[in-house]
């Protein structure tokens, strides 16, 4: 099979009941079936520009997981939009009514929610909700797309299970007309692939004040 054999950096992004609320609204009204993130930072220089990013829908109101989207690391614009697109790559889409949300966006037509991950693999969505929201370690607090580190990867729960191949598996699963999701056009970018990461990467923020 030649979908998806690269290893994925998985980031994780969190929401409230209201910001998630907004999220799903936004992506009615623009009949858009995929998923959209918005961060007041761009995501950690420590993933390559235009790779492939698994992402974590983390609901901090509820401590589960919403679902799981599949991303390229590259800004998206809203070209349909009235609001012109600034000199320094901020995004001109309006998700969240907290604009500092808004000056990054991600967005892809590949996500899967909490349900079909429950159909494919429970085990997985109890692993999850534990390790992000439970853990002494938990990752709810964070700003932007954060990369979900890898102790929590190899947590004692996961035991043989592979986050990082489960995710694959099941996206192969779900979105069984892709030939290869490296490829489709559904995944390319609007604007310029990022540059390299810098040799000594920024540092990732530790809290989120509002929660997002």
């Amino acid at each position: 099979m030649t979908m998806l054999q690269k290893q994925i950096p998985i980031v994780t992004t969190r929401f409230n009941n209201e910001t998630w609320a907004e999220n799903i609204s936004y992506r009615s009204t623009s009949n858009h079936k995929g998923c959209i993130y918005g961060a007041p930072i761009k995501m950690s220089v420590k993933i390559w520009g235009n790779s492939l990013v698994f992402v974590i829908e983390m609901n901090n109101s509820t401590n589960k997981i919403e679902g799981v989207g599949l991303i390229r690391n590259a800004i998206q614009f809203d070209k349909s939009s009235t609001t012109p697109i600034n000199n320094n790559n901020r995004s001109n889409h309006k998700v969240y009514e907290t604009r500092n949300y808004n000056r990054y966006i991600y967005k892809s037509d590949f996500r899967i929610d909490r349900d079909t991950i429950q159909k494919y693999n429970p085990r997985l969505v109890t692993i999850l909700n534990h390790i992000l929201f439970k853990e002494k370690t938990h990752v709810k607090r964070g700003s932007g797309l954060t990369i979900l580190p890898e102790k929590l990867l190899k947590h004692q729960l996961c035991n043989n299970l592979n986050i990082n191949q489960e995710l694959k598996n099941i996206f192969q699963q779900v979105f069984t007309q892709i030939m290869d999701v490296e490829t489709d056009q559904r995944l390319e970018t609007e604007i310029e692939p990022e540059p390299e990461p810098e040799s000594e990467p920024e540092s990732e923020p530790k809290t989120l004040e509002p929660e997002k």
